[in-house]
């Protein structure tokens, strides 16, 4: 038995407690999980995707705020660094994100080095 239910029987009272059985073992039997609804799941991904934009918008102006002026390699570099401890950030996204905040006039790039973006406040 996997669980044990002292007193044994197939009864069961709201007073009784049931205990894993530790020394279970059994080649033949397997224990289903079951997974989360996919739309739960779709739901889930999509509230983590959204934090995770929020957060990289955060680094790239905190970064910002601080160099005011700053290379596209070296961005990439402190923003990364900054939210490896959290998550590791696809580069794809922190280049929409700096988009996203160009768009916004957060930032803007340099009129003589398309690489090199300056912080707005």
């Amino acid at each position: 038995k996997l669980l044990n239910k002292p007193p044994a029987g197939r009864t069961i009272a709201k007073t009784d407690t049931f205990e894993l059985n530790t020394q279970f073992t059994d080649k033949m039997s397997r224990i289903k999980v079951p997974l989360p609804p996919l739309e739960e799941k779709k739901k889930i991904l999509e509230d983590v995707d959204k934090d995770r934009r929020y957060a990289i918008d955060a680094a790239v102006v905190r970064t910002m705020k601080a160099r005011k002026v700053l290379k596209h390699q070296e961005l990439m570099m402190e923003v990364v660094q900054q939210l490896s401890q959290m998550f590791k950030p696809e580069v794809k996204m922190i280049k929409r994100r700096i988009e996203d905040l160009i768009s916004r006039e957060y930032l803007e790039r340099d009129k003589d080095n398309a690489n090199v973006f300056k912080y707005l406040a």
